[in-house]
């Protein structure tokens, strides 16, 4: 490959003047809209070189042995396949002869991060950051190695100072919200959310930044804000953008579990829609999709001109917090659609063409109210299994039980003489 210095066409001693004629030749050549691959890398070689400390690191890497430089681009190579812990010792053997070289502690940082050795790798950030507090890239990775530790006020302050330097590092923003929300801190991460959003204007394409908005926005009475923070995940999934910036499986699973557990299932075709986008799928995410999925057709029932007790049956069936007790609606709600059977036939034969998911979910007991001559015998079934389960027909509950008979004279034992009087056993004169 060639070195930044090739890749400009100017000497190893330029001056910053050079540097920057040699760059705006090559652009000339390379304009982004014809080149972007040659442009992007012209870019790294102008910002690198312009930056004294930069250009000083990459002077002294360049300097390295054939042996280091090896040694670096395997541990890089390293971590990019996932071998953390190969990578932190090409790092430390580097770093052993080679104590100066900021960049390859910065890299070794991150790789004990990934590692999960978020201790050590808190020293290594601490010592960069000290040397230059004015340095961004120390900055924040000492702030999420805070995060890695669990010192939440710690990540806090840091990832503010952080922003007094760069304020417009969508990283570091993203950060700060998740440390304030992980703290219970809502009102505080909402206006930093609000500020984020503000400071880094609408063409912010970030999307664990909406994601963060939505999850915030998503517990107020009010979802207007919520819903505004989705179309624009939205918008960013169309254009692409979600495959380059995060996990979205996991952003997603926590997008829903916010729509079930604050009852937000109008949100739900967004989602549905997001993940159309995405070019590769967990099966765990679309297993739970399928399943809110059911939920979000049962909630629409109403909407789709279905009887309320037909929503509350599948409600019932679909439901998970108390068995017995779902057990007990179910069975009361096929009580009444069997007393009212010829006014339900319509729906459940419309439910049966237009929403066949559904239909399929209790298929036996639809397919029996609609042939059945004898509602009666399937009523009274109920009534037997809603006893045994504490409960009972609800119309048969508020009568009042019948006094029991009593006899108005004792009872006549088989041997007795019998109470006609004729002086004969009862068994051999009326008890015959």
């Amino acid at each position: 490959m060639n070195s930044l210095y090739e890749l400009l066409g100017i000497e190893k001693t330029a001056d910053q003047t050079e540097i920057k004629r040699g760059y705006f030749n090559q652009v000339r050549k390379y304009p982004p809209e014809q080149f972007p691959k040659e442009f992007k890398a012209l870019r790294v070689a102008y910002e690198t070189l312009s930056d004294e400390k930069k250009r000083d690191e990459y002077d002294r890497i360049g300097a390295m042995s054939d042996v280091v430089a090896t040694v670096f681009r395997e541990a890089q190579r390293a971590n990019k396949l996932g071998m953390h812990n190969t990578a932190s010792g090409m790092y430390r053997s580097i770093l052993k002869n080679n104590p100066k070289l900021t960049k390859v502690k910065e890299e070794y940082a991150w790789s004990l991060m990934a590692e999960g050795k978020s201790g050590k790798a808190t020293e290594v950030w601490e010592s960069l950051y000290n040397q230059e507090p004015d340095n961004k890239e120390y900055a924040i990775g000492l702030a999420w190695s805070y995060v890695d530790r669990g010192w939440r006020n710690k990540a806090v302050a840091q990832f503010r100072r952080t922003l007094e330097i760069d304020s417009h590092n969508v990283h570091c923003w993203t950060g700060l919200l998740q440390s304030l929300s992980e703290g219970g801190e809502w009102e505080n991460a909402k206006k930093t959310c609000r500020d984020a959003l503000e400071t880094l204007g609408e063409n912010c394409d970030y999307i664990p930044l909406y994601v963060h908005a939505f999850l915030l926005f998503a517990k107020e009475d009010n979802n207007n804000s919520a819903e505004v923070y989705l179309q624009k995940i939205l918008a960013l999934t169309r254009a692409g953008k979600v495959t380059k910036q995060m996990d979205i499986d996991k952003a997603i699973m926590e997008m829903l579990h916010a729509i079930l557990e604050f009852h937000l299932l109008n949100f739900f075709p967004y989602i549905k829609e997001i993940v159309a986008y995405l070019p590769n799928r967990d099966k765990k995410l679309m297993e739970f999709l399928g399943e809110i999925n059911h939920a979000y057709i049962i909630e629409s029932l109403p909407e789709k001109g279905f009887s309320d007790l037909l929503h509350d049956l599948f409600v019932a069936l679909t439901g998970k917090s108390d068995h017995d007790y779902d057990r007990q609606q179910q069975l009361v709600i096929e009580w009444i659609i069997l007393s009212e059977r010829k006014a339900y036939i319509p729906q459940i034969a419309r439910l049966k063409k237009e929403v066949p998911d559904l239909y399929a979910m209790h298929k036996d007991f639809f397919d029996e109210v609609m042939r059945t001559h004898n509602p009666e015998k399937m009523m009274r079934e109920r009534d037997k299994h809603l006893s045994k389960l504490g409960g009972g027909n609800r119309d048969l509950e508020d009568e009042e039980k019948a006094e029991p008979i009593r006899r108005a004279a004792p009872k006549v034992g088989r041997n007795d003489p019998c109470p006609c009087g004729s002086g004969k056993k009862y068994k051999k004169c009326c008890g015959a």
